[in-house]
C-alpha cells in the first residue's frame, strides 16, 4: 500500500511496542503490533487514509451499489425481533445526557459520528439533544433519515467542518477501531466540544475473552477494516491525553438471537436454553472486563496533547 506511515512506538502512550501477531486477508498481510505500555494493539504500518476511502467505497459506502439495499421497513423489523442497536443507543444516550446533568447543564448539540441507520441518533432526540450526524454509506443515510428525519451529512470526521465548542456531546459508536489517525480524531473532538463536553466511545474490547482463546481468528481482527484494538485501559489512556477526564468505562456483552439461531438451525428447541447460559456467561465476562465490547465517557477538562 502507498503512504503507508510506521509507528516506531506507541500512538497512545508513545511506550515501546512488540510485534504480536500477522493477520492475512484478502487485501494483503497485515503486521499488529501492541504496546508494551497501555496494552493499546494496531495494524503497523498504518494504511494511508486514501486507501481507507478506495476500501469503504468497494464495500459499499459512499455512492458505490452493494447487493443487498437495506429499506427502513428490514432494519426495523430485524431490530424489533431481535433489539441490539436500540439497547446499546437508549444507554449510551441516556449515559451521555446523565453526565451533562450532573453540571448543571440541558442537552445541547450532538454529533453522531458514523450514524448508521440512525438508532443512536433518534435515542438522543429523545433526550432532547439536536442532532448533526455523519455517514459516508448512502443506503444508512437513506434509512437514518427515513427513521430519523434528520438529513445525516455526507462527511467524514476528517472532513467535517463544525466550529470550536459548538457541540455539547459526541459519540463514535464502532466507528474508532476503524480510523488511520486516532490522535488527529481525538483533537478534533476536543475542540468541537464545549468546556465540559462529553464524549462516548464504543468499540470491540481487545481483551475479550474471545481473542484470548483465538488470537489473530478472534471476531474483530479484521484488518484493513479494523486497524485499532483497544482494552479499557488504553481507551481511557488516549481520551486523558487529550485533554478529558474519564467519567466511566463499562463491559458490555451480548449475542443477539438471530447468530445463536443460525448456529442451531435445525436444533430450535434449544435456542431458549443457549440464549439464558450465554447471558449468564457474557455477565461473568463483564464483570472481569473480557466482555465483547467496551464503552468510555469523558468530560472535556483541558486542551488537547496534540492541538
Amino acid at each position: 500500500m502507498a503512504n503507508e506511515t510506521h509507528c516506531a512506538t506507541c500512538p497512545v502512550c508513545a511506550s515501546a511496542i512488540r510485534a504480536w501477531r500477522e493477520k492475512a486477508t484478502s487485501y494483503g498481510r497485515f503486521r499488529i503490533d501492541v504496546c508494551t505500555g497501555c496494552g493499546f494493539a494496531f495494524v503497523n504500518p498504518r494504511p494511508s487514509f486514501e486507501f481507507l476511502m478506495d476500501f469503504y467505497a468497494k464495500l459499499g459506502f459512499g455512492t458505490m451499489d452493494v447487493t443487498e439495499v437495506p429499506t427502513k421497513e428490514s432494519v426495523m423489523a430485524q431490530e424489533e425481533a431481535d433489539p441490539n442497536s436500540i439497547l446499546d443507543a437508549q444507554r449510551l444516550a441516556a449515559t451521555l445526557a446523565g453526565l451533562l446533568q450532573r453540571q448543571g447543564k440541558q442537552p445541547g448539540r450532538f454529533l453522531d459520528i458514523g450514524c448508521g441507520y440512525g438508532f443512536f441518533a433518534l435515542e438522543a432526540i429523545r433526550k432532547g439533544f439536536e442532532v448533526t450526524a455523519l455517514d459516508l454509506a448512502t443506503n444508512k443515510r437513506k434509512v437514518m433519515k427515513e427513521i430519523t428525519g434528520i438529513e445525516p451529512v455526507a462527511s467524514s470526521f476528517e472532513d467535517f467542518q463544525g466550529d470550536s465548542g459548538s457541540f455539547s456531546a459526541i459519540l463514535m459508536s464502532q466507528i474508532l477501531e476503524h480510523v488511520s489517525d486516532i490522535n488527529q480524531w481525538m483533537t478534533k473532538a476536543n475542540t468541537l466540544l464545549q468546556e465540559g463536553g462529553v464524549l462516548a466511545i464504543a468499540l470491540p474490547n481487545f481483551d475479550n475473552a474471545f481473542r484470548y482463546f483465538l488470537g489473530e481468528r478472534g471476531p474483530y481482527i479484521i484488518p484493513p477494516e479494523h486497524l485499532n484494538f483497544f482494552n479499557g485501559r488504553s481507551l481511557s489512556r488516549l481520551l486523558e491525553k487529550h485533554g478529558f477526564k474519564v467519567e466511566g468505562v463499562h463491559w458490555v456483552s451480548r449475542m443477539p438471537k438471530r447468530v445463536i439461531r443460525k448456529r442451531l438451525k435445525g436444533a430450535a428447541p434449544l435456542v431458549p436454553v443457549v440464549d439464558a447460559l450465554g447471558k449468564v456467561a457474557f455477565k461473568a465476562c463483564d464483570l472481569m472486563h473480557l466482555g465483547l465490547m467496551v464503552n468510555v465517557y469523558g468530560r472535556k477538562v483541558g486542551k488537547s496533547a496534540t492541538a
